[in-house]
């Protein structure tokens, strides 16, 4: 399969459950989700999604649980929009590349500020 089909399947899926989770979400929580990567397998059978929301307030697990149960509307709405032999699984992925990139701007301004604090030994 080309890896340029791939790459407009992948997006045309980010497009679709983005507008579904804003649009047509039920569950105030997952509106507040971002999805931020679509990866689908080569043979377009499975969709990988990953998302990240913002807020302290609510319950990773929770939310995941949400999606995973509504991965079946997900696809359905997909099969709709996207015209394709077979409509690809959706499985939820959380992206945790965003907090571990907060933990990291933290790291290096709590370093930045150590070495401020220091005065030059020269």
């Amino acid at each position: 399969m080309s890896t340029r089909r791939v790459a407009r399947v992948q997006g045309l899926i980010m497009e679709e459950i983005s507008h579904l989770l804003l649009a047509k979400a039920k569950d105030p929580r997952l509106r507040m989700i971002t999805v931020t990567k679509v990866e689908v397998s080569p043979d377009l059978k499975r969709a990988r999604v990953y998302y990240s929301f913002f807020g302290q307030d609510v319950n990773r697990a929770s939310v995941k649980r949400t999606l995973e149960g509504s991965a079946g509307f997900f696809r359905r709405e997909i099969g709709r929009k996207v015209d394709l032999k077979f409509t690809p699984e959706i499985i939820f992925q959380f992206d945790e590349s965003l907090e571990y990139s907060q933990h990291m701007d933290e790291v290096f301004k709590r370093l930045h500020e150590t070495d401020a604090i220091k005065p030059d030994a020269e």
